[in-house]
């Protein structure tokens, strides 16, 4: 289809404007997620009065409370993110879930999700009995964030582009400015993790940038993933930010390990700027209003640098190819706007 779309007709669907029961589902990443949200306020606007549900994982589905264009989420555990054994146990949950979904009897269904299992991904979608499935191709190329409107395209539907918005929790929003805020002046905030290697800076990066960084009157919050290494549900950096605080002791930079989304992206909202690597971390950073210098791989950044036009994005054939006097150029710019 020469929208960027590919499709599967269950029945004669209707008209996309009369059809009320509208099912996104999102299977993926934090940042696949973030990218999402466009589509979703865009079918909120064409559609007001339908019922627009999102099926998404666990661990990213606290994202989307309070978000007004979304009636109900549903969620499932990825595999790798249950304990040892639960075979049993997930599989009895995904036959209530598709149960639910069932009958929920969705008019369409968008599969937001990219990459492979496609053929499971068509098995398990027939079994929800709806009239029309659209699923993306990605061959026409993109930000993740065109990608995802497409689908609507699909639809016969013309969307309002807007930028990812997440709403952070009111308490938690309060508890991170009583953290980071201490005096009303927001940090920097610097997000040392990410998944793969290619897209680390190195830590003694991060030292250098916070050495010369408040040297010039910056104040700093470091972020990262609690937890040690090698833990494939939720790997953390607990090391690495230990030595960065080490190397930094007494300069202006406050801890921040965050344990859950909903903290990260309150603390986020937080920030003057978030320098940050590819990964779902800029993504929130950018949907919370805060404008984000990313690190990014040369082949990463047409997909996957954040969206909208307050960022930066650094770039290099690897992340560490970008030197800190390079950042340090981008927060002082900043800073004196």
């Amino acid at each position: 289809m020469g929208n960027g779309t590919q499709e599967t007709r269950i029945a004669t669907p209707p008209d996309a404007r009369d059809g009320r029961r509208i099912l996104v589902i999102r299977r993926d990443n934090i940042g696949d997620l973030v990218c999402t949200l466009p589509l979703l306020s865009g079918l909120r606007q064409a559609l007001p009065e339908a019922t627009i549900d999102v099926l998404a994982n666990s661990y990213n589905a606290p994202l989307l409370r309070g978000n007004p264009d979304i009636d109900t989420v549903h969620q499932y555990t990825k595999s790798k993110h249950r304990p040892a054994g639960g075979r049993l146990r997930a599989l009895i949950e995904q036959t209530m879930l598709l149960r639910t979904l069932r009958r929920r009897h969705y008019d369409a269904v968008l599969v937001a999700s990219g990459g492979g299992q496609r053929l499971e991904t068509r098995l398990w979608l027939r079994l929800l009995g709806a009239r029309r499935l659209v699923m993306r191709r990605d061959d026409q190329g993109g930000h993740e964030v065109e990608r995802a409107l497409r689908l609507g395209h699909a639809l016969g539907l013309k969307l309002v582009e807007t930028a990812p918005q997440l709403h952070p929790d009111p308490a938690l929003l309060q508890q991170a400015r009583g953290i980071l805020m201490p005096g009303g002046d927001k940090p920097i905030g610097l997000h040392i993790s990410a998944r793969e290697d290619e897209n680390r800076w190195p830590p003694e990066r991060f030292e250098k940038l916070i050495r010369e960084g408040t040297a010039r009157g910056l104040r700093f919050a470091l972020f990262w993933s609690p937890g040690p290494g090698g833990v494939p549900e939720h790997p953390g950096h607990d090391d690495t930010a230990s030595r960065i605080l080490a190397a930094t002791q007494g300069l202006a930079v406050t801890a921040c390990p965050t344990a859950r989304l909903a903290e990260l992206a309150a603390a986020l909202a937080c920030c003057r700027r978030l320098v940050g690597s590819d990964g779902g971390h800029c993504h929130i950073a950018a949907a919370v209003g805060t404008p984000v210098v990313g690190l990014y791989c040369d082949h990463k950044v047409e997909q996957w640098r954040p969206w909208g036009t307050a960022h930066v994005v650094l770039s290099g054939r690897r992340v560490d190819d970008i030197p800190v006097a390079r950042v340090l150029e981008e927060l002082l710019a900043g800073a004196a706007h």
